[in-house]
């Protein structure tokens, strides 16, 4: 999941020459991260876990899920200058992010309450998908600091009609459509993960741990 937002800051110059843009500031860049924290509940049932989760491996029964989503909100300054010639010279002038790992949900079927032997094994498994999300966050924020620092420097002063306004949300629709890719590897790359841990042989090994499942 994707949030956005935009702020201009125009700073007003004298008129400059009408098709040259006069010394811009050079542009700033900044990428916060917020990890959050698991939730974990034992209050939906199994069916009601099975929907959440979707088509899984044929089978096996939903005993628990890990669902976790992302956002990424840009807010981005520009500097702006009239010219001569009614146009407008546009720079960016700041751009920061926000990367969050804005859920991290855990569910365990209630049908195996907090206690018994099912419950543990089920927490243990799930344990290893948080840890799998909150892993891949920080090493994509690394990605995405990086990437978003590399459009930042390949921004350049723009001669434009549009008003400061549009030129503002053009700006951002750039350094958004650059990132699109490096922000949609995350779920690329977790899928894969999660996937390497929920395997039948996995599963089978995880259901021998407990004499009873209900």
């Amino acid at each position: 999941m994707t949030g956005l937002a935009v702020v201009g800051l125009v700073l007003a110059w004298g008129p400059a020459r009408a098709q040259s843009c006069p010394p811009m500031p050079k542009p700033t860049y900044g990428l916060q991260l917020d990890h959050g924290s698991p939730v974990y509940r034992n209050d939906r049932s199994r069916a009601e876990v099975s929907r959440l989760a979707g088509p899984g491996l044929p089978g096996h029964s939903q005993q628990g899920l890990t669902h976790s989503e992302t956002e990424f909100s840009l807010t981005i300054t520009v500097n702006a200058a009239v010219l001569e010639s009614g146009r407008t010279c546009v720079a960016l002038g700041e751009a920061r992010g926000v990367w969050r790992l804005s859920k991290l949900e855990v569910d365990i079927v209630r049908e195996h309450p907090p206690g018994t032997c099912p419950h543990a094994v089920i927490r243990a498994h799930e344990d290893q998908h948080v840890a799998m999300a909150q892993r891949m966050f920080i090493r994509h924020a690394g990605t995405i600091r990086a990437r978003l620092g590399q459009l930042v420097a390949q921004s350049r002063p723009s001669i434009t009609a549009l008003a400061p306004a549009q030129a503002t949300q053009v700006l951002r629709d750039q350094l958004m459509e650059g990132l699109k890719t490096t922000l949609a590897a995350f779920e690329r790359d977790l899928a894969r993960a999660n996937a390497a841990i929920d395997t039948p042989q996995n599963y089978k090994a995880e259901t021998a741990k407990c004499p009873r499942w209900e």
